[in-house]
């Protein structure tokens, strides 16, 4: 699977799911807003609004303005809208007023409205004050009524006198707070979104479904107090590993993985838990009663000898060293029926290629057995992890939580892209960690915690 743009495709459902668990960022950002803006306005000082209306008529006495009046009021009302807020005006009005007030401070205070259809001009004046609204408003009304006269074209009559406003202007605080929720909500919702793209970390498996639009196969517990393999997987109520454990083979062989003769599990980096879940799936797939030969195939970072306690002078690397029979490179697993290993073998010098280990080598179990999972090598920081890919018919990749933001999951799947292997899905992984047979306890079936 393709990872590219359509992996972001914004969907109803996936905005939601998203909001969902930012829904703290959402909450947040929305009550800063909203409680901002109430202070704004618990602060901001009341305005009066006055206004005053003038009629612009035609000269009866000019037989040329009457046919063309309609056609001439309206090129003209623009132009008398300006005119009202002209600082030349305002200056004449700043003089006449009874308070000190230049024009320059008048011009974000006064302004003209317009009705084309009734050739109606309205005077709008605002100021903190109520009765310096009314005097502005009049004043600046007698101005423009004196800028009029005698022009020739139109004569003014005044529609309507300011009044003394009684209330501050502006909406209802009604209409207002709704209005401000409404901006709080919308911010929140963004803040909530541009939140989860720019620092999320998947925590839970439809996290990573919906950043990578690849099938969640489950996601890997906590097995720290598992000290035996097959108490993993036995039947016991209540058992939350057991539990994810089967689901994590359950929607492996649901999905492709039963199509698969061989998959890779690996990770971006080491020490991620790939090798926990490999271990696990290969013996949840055993348990239904399939053959499966779980591969170390991390060459450079071997684990799988020191977790099942085997000797590692034979193994994946035995086939073309010594050019070892992969059959008798199996090792029986007694704790798990039908689960073999095979180590990862001797280093490999320097000058040898390892491409053929992988490429040629690989392929081989295949015929061994009913499915081969592969522990990979890390992606990042090791060639050979997309060379074990490639050699295999599937990718499982492991994610820890938290960590698997957007750019961590696009390098590992642009490395996966370039093998040419299908990624199967993903897998969470909860502080997972590795289990190992020791012959310290004097039982070669006993599991014991190891830090991996």
């Amino acid at each position: 699977m393709r990872f590219s743009e359509s992996s972001n495709a914004v969907t109803p459902p996936r905005v939601a799911r998203v909001l969902w668990r930012r829904k703290m960022v959402c909450l947040v950002v929305a009550a800063v807003v909203y409680l901002g803006g109430v202070g704004l306005l618990v602060m901001r000082k009341p305005v009066y609004q006055s206004t005053a209306s003038v009629a612009l008529l035609p000269i009866t006495t000019n037989s040329s303005v009457l046919p063309n009046y309609s056609n001439l009021i309206s090129s003209l009302i623009p132009t008398y809208v300006q005119l009202v807020s002209s600082p030349i005006l305002l200056d004449q009005v700043a003089l006449s007023l009874p308070f000190a007030v230049s024009g320059s401070q008048l011009e974000s205070d006064v302004h003209a409205e317009s009705t084309s259809s009734a050739a109606i001009i309205t005077i709008v004046a605002q100021l903190p004050s109520a009765i310096q609204a009314q005097q502005v408003a009049a004043r600046t009304l007698a101005a423009f009524v004196t800028q009029l006269k005698n022009n020739g074209v139109v004569t003014t009559r005044i529609y309507e006198f300011p009044t003394l406003p009684s209330k501050p202007a502006g909406p209802s605080l009604k209409v207002v707070l709704a209005a401000l929720l409404m901006l709080a909500a919308i911010l929140g919702l963004a803040a909530g979104l541009v939140w989860d793209r720019l620092f999320s970390g998947a925590n839970n498996g439809g996290q990573l479904t919906d950043m990578t639009r690849l099938p969640d196969l489950g996601t890997v517990p906590d097995v720290s107090e598992q000290l035996d393999m097959a108490a993993i997987l036995a039947d016991r109520d209540g058992s939350v590993p057991q539990d994810s454990w089967r689901a994590l083979r359950t929607n492996f062989l649901r999905g492709t993985g039963h199509l698969m003769r061989s998959v890779t599990v690996t990770s971006l980096i080491q020490g991620e838990s790939k090798t926990t879940v490999a271990v696990n799936l290969a013996a949840a797939v055993a348990e239904v009663g399939l053959t499966v030969a779980l591969v170390d195939g991390a060459a450079r970072h071997p684990g799988l000898h020191e977790l099942f306690g085997l000797d590692n002078s034979q193994g994946l690397s035995s086939t073309v060293l010594s050019g070892a029979d992969p059959a008798s490179l199996l090792r029986a697993t007694p704790a798990i029926p039908g689960l073999q290993v095979v180590t990862a073998g001797p280093p490999i010098p320097s000058g040898l290629a390892e491409s053929g280990i992988y490429l040629e080598q690989l392929p081989k179990f295949a015929s061994l057995v009913d499915l081969v999972i592969v522990d990979g090598p890390a992606l990042q920081g090791d060639a050979n992890g997309a060379l074990a890919a490639s050699a295999t018919d599937g990718v499982v990749l492991v994610v820890p939580p938290g960590a698997a933001r957007m750019e961590h999951l696009k390098a590992a799947l642009r490395i996966l892209e370039g093998s040419g292997t299908p990624v199967l899905g993903t897998v969470l992984a909860e502080n997972g960690r590795l289990v190992s047979l020791s012959k310290a306890t004097g039982d070669p079936d006993t599991l014991q915690p190891s830090s991996g």
